[in-house]
């Protein structure tokens, strides 16, 4: 069996990707629990890394009753996240590029 740091990229970027197909997020967590092999493993992962154990903390404030349940929830939880901040970094690079073209705009403007 392989550890999860080499078997959960894997599975996070499979996720990320059925997300950004726009698949409910009740698919995306069917899609995690029937990947996870060793869903102990995922949380243990989790307990250890600086990032995502405060996500783990979050998501044990609600009653899981099984361990492949939590992890599938934690793979769901990590891809959203993941996903916020590829968005949102998109729209800042996005924003800057409108300042620079607002900016080359006004400078040609000025040059006539």
């Amino acid at each position: 069996m392989l550890k999860p740091s080499s078997t959960l990229p894997g599975l996070i970027d499979e996720l990320r990707a059925e997300m950004r197909r726009g698949p409910r997020r009740s698919h995306l967590h069917e899609l995690a629990r029937s990947r996870i092999d060793a869903p102990h493993d995922v949380i243990d992962w989790a307990k250890r890394d600086r990032r995502w154990s405060f996500t783990l903390a979050e998501i044990m404030n609600e009653p899981v009753a099984m361990p492949r349940e939590l992890a599938a929830r934690l793979l769901v939880a990590i891809v959203d996240e993941l996903e916020q901040e590829r968005e949102a970094f998109a729209e800042e690079l996005d924003a800057v590029d409108a300042v620079d073209g607002n900016a080359e705009i006004a400078r040609a403007l000025h040059a006539d």
